[in-house]
């Protein structure tokens, strides 16, 4: 049994004192609410009807993507584009960020909506973050792509997952001629070495696992990130992103809400959540992903992980209506970012 962490990277000053990640048997260790994914779920889940067959079949609904890609080239104002899935392209503080960029079909899983340009198309990135090792958010080809076209200054990443991605990475590095690409892996609560672009970026816990194959269970970590800009607050309010990853519903959410009390954007995934038995262990649905926005106190909110790709049982456009029904029904309808989620957002606060 052993702790680790990335002795390079300090942690926040109110967790000091935190040895690292809990790590035996090959395994990263839960602090709280400890789970397995058992194959017998996901056999019942494949042979069960599902009792929104009919209701999934029927409804159309597709994320609204612009195909405008003007706001590639400007480097002048802060904004965040959200590319489907957990997706999401921002520019804070003149650093760029991508963030889980799965941009194509899967096996078996295609999109359900293109995204508005490829991954070749994505330039000036400062820094790639990876939230965990999962096949919908760490994507071979989409890396590939991305990496043979252009140069970042680092990936930001959780322990464990440079095992996956340092091929991938030595193979784009070579085709696009150098220089060599940098990983840094860090554990929960650890600061990333960000901090003289303008921008801190913090990894933070989530409720979720990590397996790409039979064996590998939980041999990377899963978490979060916090994206504040340093310096001056900006203008239009656009200083503290947090970006949720994969998480079922977790008491995290208030603790990194007390961390952090002044959170501009919460991007809380609210997709993937039926049947039950097979998803509330993983993924959180929109009434739990409402209060965990709730709890990180955050001022707006932006759900994602919903209706790009077919998951899960319910119907594609569900999730976003359940979330829309919620907001409106607690009076905070001007606090969710859906209707616009295809265009850059320019960080103007509620009225």
């Amino acid at each position: 049994m052993q702790y680790l962490k990335n002795p390079s990277l300090p942690f926040i000053a109110a967790k000091a004192d935190r040895k690292g990640n809990l790590f035996a048997d090959q395994e990263f260790k839960y602090e709280r609410d400890p789970f397995r994914p058992e194959w017998s779920n996901l056999l019942r889940m494949l042979v069960s009807p599902n009792p929104q067959r009919q209701e999934k079949k029927a409804d159309d609904f597709r994320p609204p993507v612009s195909p405008d890609a003007a706001y590639l080239t400007d480097k002048s104002q802060d904004w965040i584009v959200w590319l489907g899935h957990a997706c999401f392209l921002i520019q804070l503080n003149g650093v760029r960020i991508l963030i889980d960029p799965q941009l194509r079909d899967m096996p078996f899983v295609p999109r359900r909506v293109s995204p508005p340009f490829g991954p070749e198309d994505i330039t000036d990135v400062d820094f790639l973050l990876l939230s965990h090792d999962h096949r919908d958010h760490v994507d071979e080809k989409s890396i590939k792509r991305f990496l043979s076209s252009t140069t970042v200054t680092k990936i930001l990443c959780p322990l464990g997952l440079t095992n996956v991605i340092q091929g991938w990475v030595d193979t784009a590095d070579k085709q696009r001629g150098g220089p060599a690409t940098v990983i840094e892996e860090a554990a929960w609560y650890q600061i990333f070495g960000t901090e003289r672009t303008g921008v801190r970026i913090t990894y933070l816990p989530s409720r979720h696992w990590c397996r790409r194959g039979l064996l590998d269970f939980n041999q990377v970590l899963w978490g979060s990130f916090m994206i504040e800009r340093i310096g001056e607050p900006a203008g239009n309010g656009l200083n503290t992103i947090y970006f949720g990853g994969d998480s079922a519903k977790t008491a995290y959410w208030k603790e990194i809400g007390t961390l952090y009390p002044n959170i501009d954007v919460a991007m809380l995934g609210i997709g993937a959540y039926a049947p039950d038995y097979m998803m509330e262990e993983n993924h959180a649905n929109p009434a739990e992903a409402f209060q965990g926005f709730k709890d990180l106190g955050a001022r707006l909110w932006w759900p994602m992980h919903y209706g790009t790709y077919d998951l899960s049982n319910e119907p594609a456009g569900e999730p976003i209506r359940w979330a829309r029904r919620l907001v409106e029904e607690n009076g905070m309808g001007e606090r969710l970012i859906g209707e616009t989620i295809n265009l850059p957002f320019r960080g103007e606060r509620p009225g």
